[in-house]
């Protein structure tokens, strides 16, 4: 892979981010991981960094909305009659946010402080159980492209880099934070690459290379290794660590 004279995108396929029911659901299990964190052990951190990056992530999906890099398509929610009605706009940007931001970050501190509880460990991988059902009997009606993003643009990587050193500069400064950060860095990774490759083997996520006079290049299976592998690792696991430093120190 040639890290600037090639383009590689990572694409999203389909209708996948329209349901509203799967998203709201999520949020709210969110929700219960924090009030029961607050309950049993009387700290309010998986709060902190659900609100916090659940805000940061809203603000990200409006400027990625209003810029056409990501489109929200309009979400609905389903009945139990099986109407459907749709949702403002700005309310499925939210989701979005509290999706893509909230749920992960909560995701990972609640289950990261207890990975060597085999109990919550239990629960983590019966929701894990859940998303993967949820995305092998889910079918792609919209073979569409919903986003196409660039992770080697010149601002993104400058971006990237600048993180990570802050997030390794956090992490010099507050020793005693590193295994809790790294547990919650392992527990969405972990979360985020079943996720990832249920959905690439799906359809739902594809990868895209053009060379430098934008003409598209035949990808293989290591390609996508390495552009999905950065996303998860630098995209989703060090860039959401950085909520961590910004909302718990």
């Amino acid at each position: 892979m040639k890290l600037l004279q090639n383009k590689y995108f990572i694409i999203r396929v389909g209708d996948f981010a329209t349901n509203g029911n799967k998203k709201i659901f999520y949020c709210l299990f969110s929700i219960c991981l924090c009030i029961e964190e607050y309950i049993n052990k009387g700290i309010t951190d998986c709060f902190k960094i659900m609100i916090g990056s659940t805000i940061v992530w809203t603000i990200i999906e409006y400027l990625l909305n209003i810029t056409k890099t990501r489109v929200i398509k309009p979400m609905y929610i389903t009945y139990i009659n099986g109407e459907q009605k749709l949702l403002n706009k700005y309310f499925g940007i939210f989701l979005q946010g509290f999706q893509e931001g909230g749920v992960v970050t909560t995701f990972g501190l609640y289950f990261g402080d207890r990975l060597f509880n085999y109990k919550y460990l239990l629960l983590f991988h019966t929701f894990i159980f859940y998303i993967i059902t949820n995305l092998l009997t889910k079918q792609n009606t919209n073979n569409q492209n919903v986003s196409k993003r660039q992770i080697n643009t010149i601002t993104s990587l400058i971006l990237i880099s600048s993180i990570t050193l802050y997030n390794i500069k956090k992490i010099y400064e507050n020793p005693l934070h590193l295994q809790r950060q790294l547990q919650m860095l392992f527990a969405m990774t972990y979360v985020c690459s079943i996720w990832t490759f249920i959905a690439y083997y799906k359809g739902f996520r594809k990868v895209a290379i053009y060379n430098k006079d934008n003409h598209k290049k035949k990808s293989n299976y290591k390609d996508s290794l390495l552009i999905l592998g950065y996303d998860l690792i630098f995209e989703i696991g060090i860039a959401y660590i950085t909520f961590y430093n910004w909302f718990l120190l």
